[in-house]
């Protein structure tokens, strides 16, 4: 359980930064109706599912503290 909440840890950091590269990469190269065409399509790809990102954090560590060293 503690690797998938890892895994989608990481995911939801990782969209979050793509999203964010795509929107400057979007403002740098394009203008107008282009711009927002390309905005709407970075939003629907870059649209994570919604989870408690900080719940799963917290039990990522409590397994890590229980074992005092990195387990995985």
């Amino acid at each position: 359980a503690q690797q998938l909440d890892m895994a989608r840890v990481y995911l939801s950091d990782a969209i979050d930064l793509v999203e964010k590269s795509g929107r400057e990469a979007i403002a740098s190269m394009t203008e107008g109706d282009e711009q927002r065409l390309m905005s709407m399509g970075l939003k629907r790809f870059t649209k994570p599912d919604l989870f408690n990102v900080k719940d799963a954090r917290r039990r990522v560590a409590a397994k890590l503290i229980e074992a005092n060293e990195y387990c995985y």
